[in-house]
C-alpha cells in the first residue's frame, strides 16, 4: 500500500513534523510512502530518510508520478488533537500521534536540519560583516514577529498576539545592542524604522537556518525561527504570547519568557469565531512595560552567560 503524508501550514509546523516523519521511516523501512509539503519542502533537504521521498505539490509531474499512485493520503492536523488543545502535547508529539498512531513519544527525537558547506560559508560571511560593523564578541539572531504580522498603514499588527509589540521590540534591542551583535530575522516590509540596532539580511529560510547555526544565540517568538534553532541545537529564548509553551515551543530546551496573567486558548483550525474572540481576549499579552522589558533583558543576558561561552 502506498501512503502519502501531506503536511500543510507554516514552516514551523513542517520542522516540528520532522521527528515524527523520521520515526515513521525507522519503524517502516519497507513501506512505500512519500511526503508532500506545500512551499517548505526544502527544509527537509539533506535529511537522509526524507529528502528523496519529499515533494512540493507544484513539482512538474508530481500528480501523475506520485500522488495518483497513492492508496491513501493522510493530512495530519495536530491542532485537532484533544491532547494538543488541552496543553498535554507539544506540536511534535501531536504530529507523532497522528503520523505514527501512538501515545508513546518517549522515542521521539528533536527536529533536525542538515546544511551544506555552501550554506554554512554564506552564513559565515554574513556573521563576519555583522561583527565588523557592530564590534561585539557574541552574535544574536532575533525574530520579533511571527507569521501573522501584517502592515496597517505604517503600523505593524499581529491579530493573533504571537509577535512582539514593535515598541517593546525596539526597547529590547536597544538594550541588547549594548552587549551583543544583533541580526534582525524578518522580511523587509516588517522592518521597524526605529530599529537602528540590528543588521538587516534578506534570505530564504535555508539561509536563515545557516545564519542561526553560525550565531551564538537565538531570541524569538512562536514562529519558524525557534523551530530551526532547536533543530540546529542553538540555545535561545522564546517569548511566548497568546500560545502555550508546552504546545508550540521546547520548554525543556529553551529559556521561556511569558507575560504574567491568564490567557485564553485560541482554537485555530477548529473554530472560526471562537478563535477570533480568543485573539481579542489575548490582545495585550505581547505588550510589555519598561520594567518588564528590563526584566526580559536581564533574563536573556543571564541565560546567554550560562549557555554561551
Amino acid at each position: 500500500m502506498k501512503k502519502i503524508f501531506y503536511i500543510d501550514g507554516g514552516a514551523g509546523r513542517v520542522v516540528a513534523a520532522i521527528p515524527a516523519l523520521r520515526k515513521y521511516a525507522k519503524l517502516h523501512p519497507k513501506d512505500d510512502w512519500n511526503v508532500i509539503i506545500a512551499g517548505w519542502d526544502n527544509l527537509l533537504w539533506g535529511i537522509p530518510e526524507l529528502q528523496d521521498i519529499t515533494y512540493n505539490p507544484d513539482t512538474k509531474g508530481v500528480f501523475d508520478n506520485v500522488i495518483a499512485k497513492a492508496d491513501v493520503i493522510f493530512t495530519p492536523e495536530p491542532y485537532r488533537i484533544p491532547g494538543y488543545f488541552k496543553q498535554e502535547l507539544s506540536l511534535a508529539e501531536a504530529f507523532d500521534k497522528e503520523i505514527n498512531q501512538t501515545d508513546d513519544h518517549s522515542d521521539l527525537e528533536p527536529p533536525i536540519m542538515v546544511l551544506n558547506k555552501a550554506e554554512e560559508k554564506n552564513a559565515a560571511n554574513v556573521l563576519a560583516q555583522v561583527k565588523q560593523q557592530q564590534q561585539k564578541a557574541k552574535t544574536l539572531v532575533i525574530q520579533p514577529f511571527g507569521r501573522s504580522i501584517r502592515k496597517d498603514g505604517t503600523d505593524l499588527i499581529d491579530d493573533s498576539s504571537r509577535s512582539l509589540d514593535p515598541k517593546s521590540y525596539v526597547k529590547l534591542v536597544r538594550k541588547l545592542s549594548t552587549k551583543y551583535n544583533l541580526i534582525f530575522f524578518g522580511e523587509k516590509d516588517f522592518e521597524v524604522a526605529e530599529d537602528t540596532f540590528t543588521f538587516k539580511v534578506q534570505a530564504d529560510l535555508r539561509m536563515w537556518s545557516a545564519i542561526i547555526e553560525s550565531s551564538d544565540y537565538f531570541v524569538g517568538v512562536d514562529s519558524v525561527g525557534q523551530h530551526m534553532a532547536r533543530a540546529l541545537n542553538k540555545p535561545g529564548t522564546v517569548i511566548v504570547g497568546s500560545t502555550f509553551a508546552i504546545n508550540t515551543t521546547y520548554p525543556d530546551y529553551f529559556n521561556i519568557i511569558e507575560k504574567p496573567g491568564f490567557k485564553k486558548y485560541s482554537p485555530i483550525r477548529i473554530c472560526g469565531l471562537d478563535s477570533h474572540l480568543a485573539d481579542r481576549y489575548n490582545d495585550k499579552c505581547m505588550d510589555f512595560t519598561d520594567a518588564e522589558i528590563d526584566d526580559m533583558y536581564k533574563n536573556i543576558v543571564k541565560d546567554i552567560e550560562q549557555k554561551v561561552k
